[in-house]
């Protein structure tokens, strides 16, 4: 219970410290509600790994279950960047290997840009956490109809999967027209 009125409140705070009218989040995700009351969101890593996340505004950071991260092609190649202890919601502490990922892709096209996760033995869920909520901030949570609403995300990913030719320059005149836009 403790847990739980903690965890609300720091939704409170972090919707609250960047007052937006819903008008003013220009990308909104669909979530999906569990019987259990939790809310999910789903997401692209990298190459196109479609994860289901538990969205948590306890956690610090975004947590991946070891199963998600051995999915990736490109794991053999990732090496951790650093070490943390992270304390687990029943009180122990454990440390774990932070991974630096190129792009997580909310939703259809909700780009958040490369990201820290934390791999954790053991874990049962993905977990977006407060690392992304932030740099995609502000934020809020709707209910009806349920959505995680966001401000600063990129829509290069979509721009991207519409070119009709991926060859280098196109790639560079497609991104020269999305910054001159912003």
């Amino acid at each position: 219970m403790h847990s739980l009125l903690i965890s609300s409140l720091g939704l409170v705070l972090a919707v609250t410290s960047n007052f937006a009218l819903a008008e003013d989040f220009e990308f909104k995700i669909p979530i999906t509600q569990q019987d259990s009351g939790n809310y999910y969101v789903a997401g692209t890593l990298e190459n196109d790994d479609r994860v289901e996340f538990l969205v948590d505004t306890g956690a610090g950071m975004v947590i991946l279950t070891e199963r998600t991260f051995k999915s990736f092609a490109q794991v053999a190649d990732k090496k951790p960047s650093k070490r943390i202890a992270v304390r687990m919601a029943d009180g122990r502490t454990k440390a774990v290997n932070v991974y630096t990922l190129n792009q997580l892709v909310l939703g259809q096209d909700c780009n958040v840009g490369p990201l820290e996760v934390a791999v954790i033995p053991g874990a049962k869920n993905n977990i977006l956490g407060l690392n992304i909520l932030k740099k995609a901030a502000p934020f809020a949570i709707y209910t009806s109809p349920p959505s995680l609403a966001l401000s600063a995300c990129t829509e290069i990913v979509s721009g991207l999967a519409s070119a009709e030719n991926n060859d280098a320059e196109s790639l560079f005149s497609l991104l020269a027209n999305q910054s001159s836009a912003d």
